[in-house]
């Protein structure tokens, strides 16, 4: 009955931090931002996932985390960067319709409600992803897309975790470490090291902490047990809530100013998550 609650727990958490990750890149570059959320959550995390131990379903983990962490997060960063995230965080839940389309694969039974809400949710990106005065953000919705094709296959290796007897805390910890390694590597490979910013104070270093903590510890975690619980295909339905939240708080917050158009897009979004819950 309450199922879906763990679900939209992540839904609010994952609306705030595309808001203050805009602002980290003005100090932090794209990937060394992807990489310091990603390995103080797996710090955060390590203890607990021993404790509960670890199965052979760890290796879809740590694929899940490689494709939709590493690739997957760096371009919805960047697609933030480009056009803000009261506008990115909706386009890349066109990975909603993609997991709908994927899930049977995975041993999932998709009901014609979520296809028709995920083509709701479509419908709505569609709408937010012109701006204003109808102009396309083109840069922006390419890397928004290109994350979206990421999350699609990494939320569907995170079904397959669990359903192969994967602890919620131990994939969500085998993702963010996984990602940790993987940015961890790029960010020596192309010498973004060198360029770390200075004169980053404990109270920013601690915000940031937090924002990367509450999002890949306890939103992932919520997510990765909600996907035990119900499936990846009405999981993904119901955080779909989160970018008309991100509009909401990115307004209320005075960070981004999105429009009539932008909202009517979200309210498209939050009426197909209404149906994936009653139908």
């Amino acid at each position: 009955m309450f199922e879906p609650v763990f679900a939209l727990i992540p839904a609010v958490i994952w609306a705030f931090s595309p808001i203050y990750y805009r602002v980290f890149m003005t100090r932090f570059d794209f990937l060394t931002l992807n990489l310091l959320r990603t390995s103080l959550s797996a710090a955060v995390l390590a203890i607990p996932a021993v404790y509960f131990g670890f199965s052979p379903a760890i290796l879809y983990a740590l694929a899940s985390g490689a494709i939709s962490l590493t690739l997957g997060d760096s371009l919805f960063l960047l697609s933030i960067r480009e056009m803000g995230a009261s506008i990115a965080a909706p386009v890349v839940y066109t990975y909603v319709l993609l997991i709908q389309l994927t899930a049977p694969a995975v041993g999932e039974i998709v009901p014609l409600t979520n296809v028709a809400a995920a083509l709701m949710v479509l419908a709505g990106v569609y709408v937010l992803s012109k701006g204003g005065g109808g102009t396309p953000r083109a840069r922006g919705i390419g890397f928004a897309l290109a994350a979206s094709l990421s999350w699609t296959l990494g939320q569907d290796l995170i079904s397959v975790a669990t359903s192969h007897g994967g602890n919620f805390v131990s994939v969500t910890f085998a993702r963010d470490l996984a990602a940790a390694v993987g940015l961890g590597i790029a960010v020596l490979a192309t010498g973004r090291v060198r360029s770390l910013p200075k004169g980053v104070g404990a109270r920013e270093f601690g915000f940031l902490a937090f924002i990367a903590i509450t999002d890949l510890v306890l939103g992932s975690a919520f997510y990765v047990y909600s996907v035990s619980l119900v499936g990846i295909a009405l999981t993904s339905i119901l955080t779909s809530l989160s970018p008309l939240l991100t509009q909401v708080f990115s307004r209320a917050l005075g960070k981004e100013a999105p429009t009539r158009r932008d909202f009517g897009g979200g309210v498209l979004i939050v009426a197909a998550l209404v149906l994936a819950l009653t139908l």
